[in-house]
């Protein structure tokens, strides 16, 4: 990149990061009962500051939400379990070394594992996040998050995995949609199995109202042929713009998370580019900058 283009990227950011600033103490100086737009841009603030971004990952149960996290980590540490999530989220970040932090209400001591065995991560989180351990939050957690040492966490990328959606535990969704505002911008997932139901068309309109930007992804194409791929491609695009409102060019985002995950444990790239998750995550570190 040349000298100019770096010296206009920074003038532009210093006057996003002055405009956000401005702003709040504006808000700040119209009273108390706007309190909460204050901490909300005082939180997007920060996070502009520190160059990183917070991607939420949305989806239907069954659709991979999990298993497309754990690709884009290169390990299998969320659980994969069919059966609903708690309606926690869970915050993923970089760290050199590996760790979960675990927190609870009613000043109750955190609970910490420090490992960089998937496996153990895995069973860790399966304590408080499923709704089998943890059925309707009984254990009152009030958050999650994972450290690990991935190249797009490394970027400055935040993930967030969000409750699933579409589940008879109606409090997943609603917790989904309650902290939305503060993420940057959401990873939307479908698979072909069916394309996609009501419930995400439904979910996707509300949706569409809390983010800026919706990264449509879909998953398991290892199951289709190319001709059905482009296919179901087709139909989703034309259901979105019908039935969801969203009138603006859709791109759809095709991967095999299976695949993905294998070829980065294998250390395959023709696998990896099969699976497409390269292209994503490229796209994503794009729309970081």
């Amino acid at each position: 990149m040349g000298g100019n283009s770096e010296i206009q990227i920074n003038a532009t950011s210093h006057k996003l990061t002055q405009t956000l600033l401005d702003l709040i103490q504006l808000i700040a100086q119209m009273g108390d009962e706007y309190g909460l737009y204050k901490t909300k841009l005082e939180e997007i603030a920060q996070r502009y500051s520190q160059g990183k971004i917070h991607l939420a990952v949305l989806g239907q149960f069954k659709r991979g939400k999990s298993s497309l996290l754990n690709a884009l980590l290169g390990a299998p540490l969320l659980p994969t379990a069919v059966i609903p999530l708690t309606s926690v989220p869970t915050y993923i970040r970089y760290s050199e070394h590996p760790y979960v932090h675990v927190s609870f209400g009613n000043n109750k001591a955190g609970d910490t594992l420090s490992s960089k065995n998937p496996a153990e991560i895995q069973q860790f989180l399966s304590m408080y996040v499923s709704e089998e351990a943890n059925p309707n939050n009984s254990l009152q957690v009030e958050g999650v998050e994972l450290y690990y040492d991935a190249e797009i966490l490394q970027k400055g990328v935040v993930l967030i995995d969000t409750p699933g959606i579409g589940s008879t535990h109606r409090h997943n969704t609603e917790a989904t949609l309650n902290f939305l505002p503060q993420c940057d911008a959401a990873l939307f997932l479908m698979s072909a199995d069916p394309p996609i139901t009501e419930v995400e068309l439904e979910f996707l309109k509300q949706v569409a109202t809390r983010v800026n930007k919706i990264f449509f992804i879909l998953n398991k194409i290892d199951y289709l042929s190319p001709d059905e791929l482009e296919e179901v491609q087709r139909f989703i695009s034309r259901v979105i713009h019908d039935k969801a409102g969203i009138k603006e060019e859709i791109t759809i985002y095709p991967v095999s998370a299976k695949q993905g995950l294998e070829a980065k444990r294998s250390n395959d790239t023709m696998l990896l580019s099969k699976s497409r998750l390269d292209y994503l995550e490229g796209h994503i570190i794009d729309f970081m900058s």
